[in-house]
């Protein structure tokens, strides 16, 4: 170490030097350690569990989860007996005849939009001329409610218009 020590610090290792120069042997402690290494040291066996023992175990752990599965299935039947009747059956009379769960009809938007300072594209009027570079967004609504952005266009590409408020219908 070529750095001069902090004073406190040269004083704890001065006054551990003194401690350490006092210090005696013990007698006492010297007659334990003398014993505890020429006692002799007892083994114990190791003791293995035996196979027995480890089969029960196995046996009762796979007992257990059986008797966890069958009240499962049972506390599931009785529920399921309990339950009143599905409400999609119940509500089967009151839905149109021409009602589909999947989507069969579709209604095709074309709506204006511009880059935000934020970096997304956001809707705009189509009557604010502005500098930003404008695109026209082909959005697509189902019957079944899911909405899907078909395609996005420059605006100068698609050559449309639109109408005065911007949203124009398009036939599928």
């Amino acid at each position: 170490m070529t750095e001069t020590m902090h004073p406190q610090g040269t004083a704890l290792l001065e006054h551990y030097r003194r401690e350490l120069r006092d210090t005696e042997p013990s007698d006492v402690l010297d007659a334990r350690i003398d014993q505890l290494v020429a006692g002799q040291r007892q083994k114990s066996p190791a003791r293995r569990p035996s196979s027995r023992r480890h089969i029960y175990f196995w046996a009762n752990a796979a007992g257990l989860a059986a008797l966890a599965i069958a009240a499962g299935i049972f506390i599931g039947m009785r529920l399921e007996r309990s339950a009143p009747a599905p409400r999609a059956a119940q509500q089967a009379t009151t839905l149109p005849a021409d009602f589909s769960l999947w989507p069969s009809d579709s209604v095709a938007l074309q709506i204006p939009a511009e880059y935000s300072p934020q970096g997304t594209l956001v809707a705009v009027d189509p009557r604010v001329h502005s500098t930003g570079k404008r695109y026209w967004i082909d959005v697509v609504v189902s019957n079944d409610g899911t909405v899907r952005i078909d395609r996005i266009v420059p605006a100068n590409e698609a050559g449309n218009k639109g109408v005065p408020d911007g949203i124009t219908l398009q036939t599928p």
